[in-house]
């Protein structure tokens, strides 16, 4: 199996800029072509760089997906507030600003669907979760028993995939109104965190 790890983070801005570029131009050519498709001199060609300097970055296309993907995940996982407290209002607001931003992000409803499908990929989104999970559990176990954190860490990772799972849907279903899957799954979730 091919590495999915970034040979190189780039720490200077104009490294940086190109990095950005790279994915950018991966997102969306994977929303033109489609994840079998796309090929690294593909995306270096979009991006304006020559392929050794996309394989200064990443040693393959998976590695520069995965890359693609976590940056998604990240930008997601910042929208998301750790407090178990909130009501099904502020849930489901959240939840349609993880919609917006992901239609925003180059290819990001591809990108979505790569995660979900591409086996050498799942690990970006099942870490991205476990991490996301683990912060809303650690903020909920606070107010809890100890004798409870297994249930607490189990329902944490539920919301996530809840979540998760609603935001996939209103990319997917674009003929059910996004603002109620979310309320639905905001009530859902709410219910989650109340028991």
């Amino acid at each position: 199996m091919s590495s999915t790890h970034p040979s190189r983070r780039p720490a200077q801005k104009r490294s940086q800029a190109t990095y950005d570029r790279l994915l950018d131009s991966a997102g969306e050519l994977l929303e033109e072509l489609g994840v079998e498709r796309i090929s690294t001199n593909l995306i270096a060609a979009r991006a304006g760089v020559t392929p050794p300097t996309l394989y200064h970055y990443f040693p393959n296309k998976y590695a520069l997906l995965a890359a693609l993907g976590e940056r998604l995940m990240a930008a997601q996982n910042a929208l998301v507030p750790l407090d178990p407290e909130l009501d099904e209002a502020a849930i489901a607001d959240i939840l349609l600003a993880h919609v917006r931003l992901t239609r925003a992000s180059p290819g990001g409803v591809w990108v979505m669907r790569m995660l979900r499908a591409v086996p050498q990929l799942a690990e970006v989104r099942l870490a991205s979760h476990r991490q996301l999970a683990a912060s809303l559990a650690e903020m909920a176990a606070k107010k809890s028993p100890a004798q409870y954190r297994h249930l607490i860490e189990c329902q944490a990772r539920l919301v996530v995939d809840l979540g998760f799972a609603a935001i996939e849907l209103a990319l997917d279903e674009p003929d059910i109104a996004e603002e109620v899957i979310m309320t639905q799954a905001a009530r859902a979730i709410r219910t989650l965190f109340s028991s």
